[in-house]
C-alpha cells in the first residue's frame, strides 16, 4: 500500500523554514530574502501615519498651550486624534493586505517551479455529485487511478472522519455519499446527529452501510464540540488522523491524500514524518451555490481572497495559522489529549491550544472542500456575530497564555495579536468614524500638519486593500469570469456586516461566558460545476490558456475561463489604479486637511503658513486709522483644488483702551502672486474687532476652485475705529492668530481615479463579449 500526493512539492519542513532555506536552490533563497526585504519596507511604512500622528498631536498641544484652545477644541482634537489612530490601525491591516497580494502573484506567476500542468479530461459523478469535477482525475498514469506520484509510506494510516450534524436534512445525504466515494481504503466515518428536523430518515440507512457510524444525540449540550466529543470517544483506536467536514461540504474523492502528505517530508529514501505538525487546514471553498444571488456571489469572493492570498502567505511566513471548522486534518493522538473545547468556535479554540502545546498548524489550498455560501443575509449576519463572539472571548481567555509561550515565534506571536483584533476592527471602525464626524463636522476641528496627502493617501490605501486581496484570489484561483463580479458585493457587504460583528466581538471580549449557538441553514442548492483548483500557474500561461475540454451535455456559458483581454486587465488594472494613486497623491498640493493659517513676521515679512509660531512676544498690526490695510501671503504656490463649501473663522488678538473696537473687512483669497497684490476673494466679510480678542466667523460659502500655481491671502482693511483703534497681534506663542478654512481640501487628482474604475469593467466587459458576439454574427 502507499500514499499518493500531488506533483508540486510540499513544504518541506513547515515548523522551521530557516532550516531548509540552505538547502533550498540559489532562486528560493533569493525569493525568500525578496519577500524578507518586502516585508521589511511594508513595516516601515506602516509605521509612517504613526510618525504623522504623532507630529500633529505635539502642535496641537503647542496651539492648546498657546491659550487659543478650548475646552471644545481639546474635545475635538482628541476625537480627531482617535480617528487618525484608527485610520493608522487600519492602514497597518490594509499594507499586509498589499503585501499578501503582491507575494502571492509574484511566486504563482514568476517564482521557481511556476510552470502549470496540463489540464486533462473531466470526470462525471452520479445525482448532485455530478456537478463536481476533478480536473484530470481519470488517470493514465498510475493502476491506484491517481494521476499523482507516489509516497511510499509502505502502509495507508487509519484515518476516522467525524462529523457534527443538526437539522441537515437537505445536505447531509450528499455528504455521506462524497464520503463513501472517497479514493482511500483505510478510513471510517462518524456522524454525530443532534436533529429534530427528520434527519434520522435519511441517515438511518447509512448505519447499515459498513464503515459508517451514525450516532443520536438528544441534547445539543457543548453544541459542536460537544458532538465531536461523542465522535471521539467512539473513534477506532487504530486511528491515526482524524478529518472534519461541515455538514454542508462535499469533498473530492481524493481529499484524505491531499491532507495526509502535509504530515510528511518528501524525503528520500522514504518520506518521515514532520512531528510538530498538529493539523492541515485546506480551503473551505464556498462555491457550490456561488450564482445564486449577489450576496453568495460577494460571500464566495470573500473566501477567495482569504483563502488563497492571506492564508497561503502566512504559510509562507511560518506565522500562526488558524484551523478554520471544517476541511481540516489533526492528529487523532493529539486530538484525544486534548479533548474538544465548547466554545463558540471550538476551531479557534483548538488552534490556540495547539499552538500553546508547541504544534503547528499547516495550510494548504490544494486539499479543497467544495461547500455553500450563506444565501441571506440575516443567516450569514447571525453566522459572523458567532463567530466574531466566540473568536473574541477566546483572545480574551488565552490572551496572556499565548504571548507568554515561549513555544511561539515571535512572528507567530505578532500573527495571533493580528488575529486578536480581526473581528473587533469593526468595532474599531464604528469608533473612528464617529470620532472623525465628530470633531470634522460638528467640532470642525482638525489635526494640525496632517496633510490632505496623508489624509487621501490613507483613505484610498485602505479603500482598495480587500478588492485587491479578493481579485488576487480570483486570479489564482483561475474563476470563471462571471465571479468577478462578486469583488463589488463583497466590499458593500463588509460594511453591512459592521455594526453586527462590531456588537458581537465586542460582547465576546468582556463576557464571562459565551452566548447560544445559532445554526447556520443550507438551502442544498448547487448551483455551479465546480472542478479541482489548478495547482500551478504561471502569467504566460493565464495569458494564453488551453482551450478546456468539457464532458458531454456541459454548459459552456457556465464554466467559461476568462478571455485574454480581461485577464490582463484584472491582472494590471488594479496597479495601475494604485500607480495613479500614488502619482495623484506625491503631486498633491500640500494644503494643510487643518487648514489653521497663522500670521507671521519674520524679519518685517508679512506670511502665512500652517505652522504655530513659537516666538516668545508678538508682532503688531496698527489698526488706528480707517484705510489701513495689511495682507499676509503663503510662500508657497499651491496646484489647482477645490476648496469645499462651508464657513471660514478668523481668531484674533488685539490691544487697545477698554471698550475700543476697530471695523474691518476680512478678506481670504488667492493671488497669482506671493505679494498679494491683487486678491480675488474667496470670503469677505465685515466684522467689529474688540479689544483683548475673539473670532468672527463668515456666512456659509459656495465651494471654490483654486486654480493652479495660486498663492492664499488674507487681507484685513480698517473701516471704522472707536477710542484710537486696537493693535492686532499675532505670531507668538501665547498669541496665535489665524484664519481657519473650511473642512479638508480635496486634490482634484482623484476625479480620473472615477472615471477609470468606471470605465475599466465597461471595457473588460466589451472586449470579452466582442469575439462572442462575433461568432454569433458567423453562426
Amino acid at each position: 500500500m502507499g500514499l499518493d500526493i500531488r506533483a508540486s512539492k510540499p513544504d518541506s519542513d513547515p515548523g522551521s523554514p530557516s532550516n531548509a532555506l540552505s538547502a533550498r536552490p540559489l532562486s528560493e533563497r533569493l525569493w525568500s530574502v525578496l519577500i524578507g526585504l518586502l516585508v521589511f519596507i511594508t513595516i516601515f511604512i506602516a509605521a509612517l501615519p504613526i510618525f504623522a500622528i504623532v507630529r500633529g498631536t505635539s502642535a496641537g498641544i503647542a496651539l492648546a498651550r498657546a491659550g487659543n484652545a478650548s475646552l471644545l477644541t481639546w474635545l475635538g482634537l482628541e476625537l480627531a486624534l482617535v480617528a487618525l489612530g484608527m485610520g493608522a490601525f487600519f492602514f497597518a491591516y490594509s499594507l499586509k493586505y498589499y503585501l499578501a497580494t503582491a507575494t502571492m502573484l509574484l511566486l504563482a506567476f514568476f517564482g521557481p517551479g511556476h510552470s502549470g500542468n496540463a489540464s486533462g479530461k473531466y470526470g462525471r459523478r452520479a445525482g448532485d455529485l455530478a456537478r463536481i469535477i476533478r480536473r484530470g482525475w481519470i488517470a493514465q498514469q498510475h493502476s491506484n487511478g491517481n494521476r499523482t506520484k507516489w509516497l511510499p509510506l509502505g502502509y495507508e494510516p487509519f484515518v476516522s472522519i467525524h462529523i457534527a450534524t443538526y437539522n441537515e436534512k437537505g445536505v447531509v445525504g450528499r455528504l455521506l455519499e462524497a464520503c463513501a466515494r472517497l479514493n482511500y481504503s483505510n478510513y471510517e466515518v462518524i456522524l454525530v446527529d443532534d436533529s429534530t428536523d427528520g434527519s434520522m430518515e435519511i441517515l438511518e440507512p447509512w448505519k447499515q452501510v459498513d464503515r459508517f457510524t451514525i450516532i443520536h444525540r438528544d441534547t445539543r449540550d457543548g453544541f459542536k464540540g460537544g458532538a465531536l466529543t461523542y465522535a471521539l470517544r467512539a473513534m477506532d483506536p487504530r486511528t491515526e488522523y482524524v478529518a472534519i467536514f461541515d455538514a454542508d461540504a462535499v469533498p473530492f474523492p481524493d481529499v484524505l491524500r491531499d491532507l495526509l502528505h502535509h504530515f510528511y517530508t518528501d524525503g528520500n529514501p522514504r518520506p518521515r514524518p514532520l512531528p510538530e505538525v498538529g493539523a492541515v487546514q485546506s480551503y473551505q471553498w464556498h462555491v457550490l451555490n456561488k450564482s445564486e444571488s449577489w450576496l453568495t456571489a460577494a460571500v464566495r469572493t470573500e473566501y477567495a481572497g482569504s483563502y488563497m492570498v492571506e492564508r497561503p502567505f502566512q504559510q509562507i511566513l511560518g506565522s500562526m495559522k488558524m484551523i478554520a471548522g471544517t476541511a481540516y486534518m489533526i492528529r487523532a493522538g493529539l486530538l484525544r489529549e486534548l479533548g474538544w473545547g465548547r466554545s463558540l468556535t471550538e476551531d479557534w479554540e483548538l488552534t490556540l491550544r495547539l499552538y500553546a502545546r508547541g504544534f503547528k498548524v499547516v495550510y494548504t489550498p490544494y486539499a479543497e472542500t467544495p461547500a455553500e455560501c450563506v444565501a441571506t443575509f440575516g443567516r450569514l449576519a447571525r453566522q459572523r456575530m458567532r463567530w466574531a463572539e466566540g473568536h473574541s472571548y477566546n483572545v480574551n481567555k488565552w490572551f496572556l497564555t499565548i504571548l507568554r509561550s515561549r513555544r511561539l515565534s515571535l512572528l507567530e506571536k505578532a500573527e495571533f495579536v493580528y488575529y486578536g483584533l480581526y473581528y473587533l476592527q469593526s468595532a474599531l471602525f464604528m469608533l473612528g468614524s464617529a470620532a472623525w464626524l465628530t470633531s470634522e463636522l460638528v467640532l470642525r476641528v482638525q489635526i494640525p500638519e496632517w496633510t490632505a496627502l496623508l489624509g487621501w493617501s490613507l483613505l484610498f490605501s485602505n479603500l482598495f486593500s480587500l478588492p485587491l486581496m479578493n481579485l488576487g484570489g480570483l486570479l489564482l484561483e483561475g474563476s470563471p469570469r462571471r465571479d468577478y463580479q462578486g469583488v463589488l458585493g463583497a466590499v458593500a457587504l463588509s460594511f453591512l456586516l459592521v455594526p453586527f460583528q462590531a456588537w458581537a466581538s465586542v460582547k465576546g471580549l468582556f463576557e464571562r461566558r459565551e452566548g447560544g449557538w445559532f445554526r447556520t441553514p443550507k438551502t442544498g442548492r448547487i448551483t455551479d460545476r465546480v472542478e479541482h483548483l489548478p495547482q500551478q500557474k504561471s502569467l504566460k500561461r493565464w495569458l494564453h490558456p488551453r482551450p478546456a475540454k468539457l464532458s458531454p451535455g456541459y454548459a459552456l456559458a457556465t464554466n467559461r475561463r476568462p478571455g485574454r483581454s480581461f485577464r490582463l486587465i484584472c491582472i494590471t488594472a488594479p496597479f495601475l489604479l494604485l500607480t495613479i494613486l500614488g502619482i495623484g497623491a506625491a503631486t498633491a498640493p500640500t494644503v494643510e486637511a487643518s487648514n489653521a493659517y497663522y500670521l507671521h513676521n519674520p524679519a518685517g515679512a508679512y506670511t502665512l503658513d500652517n505652522n504655530p509660531s513659537t516666538n516668545g512676544s508678538p508682532a503688531k498690526f496698527a489698526m488706528n486709522t480707517p484705510g489701513a490695510t495689511q495682507s499676509w501671503a503663503t510662500t508657497v504656490a499651491y496646484t489647482g483644488q477645490t476648496i469645499p463649501a462651508g464657513t471660514y473663522t478668523f481668531t484674533y488678538w488685539t490691544s487697545g483702551v477698554g471698550g475700543s473696537t476697530v471695523t474691518a473687512i476680512l478678506t481670504f483669497g488667492y493671488s497669482g502672486s506671493a505679494s498679494c497684490a491683487v486678491i480675488v476673494p474667496i470670503a469677505t466679510w465685515t466684522d467689529s474687532l474688540v479689544n483683548g480678542g475673539g473670532s468672527t466667523t463668515s456666512a456659509s460659502l459656495p465651494a471654490v476652485l483654486l486654480p493652479d500655481n495660486s498663492y492664499l491671502c488674507w487681507q484685513v482693511t480698517v473701516v471704522a475705529v472707536t477710542k484710537g483703534g486696537l493693535d492686532l497681534r499675532y505670531d507668538a506663542n501665547n498669541q496665535q492668530t489665524s484664519i481657519t478654512t473650511p473642512s479638508i481640501v480635496v486634490p482634484e487628482h482623484g476625479s480620473p481615479l472615477v472615471g477609470l474604475a468606471i470605465f475599466l469593467p465597461l471595457a473588460a466587459a466589451y472586449l470579452v463579449r466582442r469575439p462572442l458576439l462575433a461568432s454569433r454574427r458567423v453562426r
